[in-house]
């Protein structure tokens, strides 16, 4: 399926004061997805920068890693925000990297690998429930069918591969959050953004755990008892002037009101 979206145009930075996405002042793409109505409405909300909504008061990103890339939606919206970072998107599962990689045919600055990230350097099992392309390698009990996928462990991939920083982080793996996380190692606590999609209550509370002596929780586009899109900023950056104000402008965006505080 091909969906028409309105992205923001050009870089972060031809908005001064307005963090990058959710506006209606942009250019339309083309983008492929997922033969589903629930798919084309979350790259959607990808694409406009409503579900990773990037601040414009970021320093310097040279490096964004986007974990569990699906069918590129965010590895494209982080390459339209950041035109001279590197954008590194790993999506194990065959069928949904094949249009990632047909999307990011277009933007020379992505990279779609044919593997996922972990805690370990691992041969698996991804597991599909009904028809969807999207797939765990954790959650069984509804799976009806499954394709061997390879697993490398993150920060010996970035040593190999020369990077020694991410600057931006998404990780969304269906229920293998920790492992991500715990494979990446120091890069987690230098990175200025991590955006992480979690499933269970004890997913959530290891991940605020983890990222609490380095980032503070700033925006979540959804959080509820057992699942929740969260946006954790480095902790440094929570004291910049713009913070406060961009968050403002983030949630009135997000649900159509103006709010106080």
């Amino acid at each position: 399926m091909h969906i028409e979206v309105e992205v923001p145009r050009g870089p972060r930075g031809e908005r001064a004061g307005a963090p990058y996405g959710g506006g209606g002042d942009g250019e339309t793409v083309s983008f492929e997805c997922e033969n589903s109505i629930t798919s084309a409405w979350v790259c959607r909300e990808i694409l406009e920068g409503t579900t990773y909504p990037v601040p414009s008061f970021l320093g310097d990103v040279a490096v964004v890693l986007d974990v569990g890339a699906n069918c590129g939606a965010a590895a494209i919206h982080f390459a339209r925000a950041f035109p001279a970072a590197a954008v590194h998107a790993f999506e194990p599962a065959a069928a949904p990297r094949e249009v990632a990689e047909r999307n990011a045919a277009a933007y020379p600055n992505v990279t779609v690998h044919p593997f996922g990230l972990s805690d370990q350097d691992a041969e698996a099992r991804l597991f599909h429930a009904d028809e969807s392309i999207m797939g765990s390698i954790v959650r069984t009990d509804d799976a009806v069918s499954s394709e061997p996928v390879h697993l490398r462990r993150g920060d010996t991939w970035a040593l190999e591969a020369g990077i020694d920083r991410v600057d931006v982080l998404k990780v969304d793996v269906e229920g293998a959050e920790q492992q991500v996380l715990v494979g990446l190692g120091e890069l987690v606590d230098r990175a200025q953004v991590v955006y992480v999609e979690y499933d269970s209550r004890r997913s959530r509370r290891w991940i605020e755990g983890r990222l609490a002596g380095t980032h503070e929780l700033y925006f979540a586009s959804l959080q509820v008892l057992d699942q929740g899109e969260a946006m954790y900023l480095r902790s440094d950056l929570c004291d910049h002037p713009d913070a406060l104000e961009e968050l403002r402008v983030i949630l009135r965006r997000r649900y159509g009101r103006p709010v106080e505080g």
